[in-house]
């Protein structure tokens, strides 16, 4: 099974986790960690490099990043270069978390990356549109 990392700038990560596992219940292989102010980039990627080899179990990790260009999801680029089994997604949402946990049982792991990018277009509605 694919691990899954979700990272942010404060909190949003956890809050992904928490609202996640109301609806789909605990889920192994699966952490949250968010950027805090006082940590430098440095120290936050040495904390996503230690969750990465936590939950890898030999599938690799799919890391679900806040923000494209964002400190978070710089510092999982580094991992990405120093060739570890991660793929990094950015633009994380509700919708795109839940599909890349159903997804990760039976996919492999850049296959899991490309159902969490389809994820955000099904995710993305304008109830005007819907009604109308």
């Amino acid at each position: 099974m694919v691990g899954i990392l979700v990272i942010s700038h404060g909190s949003l990560a956890a809050g992904l986790k928490d609202a996640a596992e109301m609806i789909m219940g605990q889920q192994g292989q699966f952490q949250a960690v968010g950027l805090q102010p006082q940590q430098s980039p440095e120290e936050f990627q040495e904390i996503i490099r230690a969750e990465v080899k936590g939950l890898d179990c030999g599938e690799g990790v799919l890391i679900l990043a806040d923000l494209f260009g964002g400190s978070p999801a710089n510092a999982a680029a580094y991992l990405v270069s120093d060739k570890l089994n991660v793929e990094v997604v950015t633009g994380v949402s509700l919708p795109m978390l839940l599909e890349a946990l159903t997804a990760r049982m039976g996919q492999d792991l850049p296959a899991v990356a490309d159902t969490c990018i389809a994820a955000v277009s099904q995710g993305v509605r304008k109830f005007s549109e819907i009604f109308s």
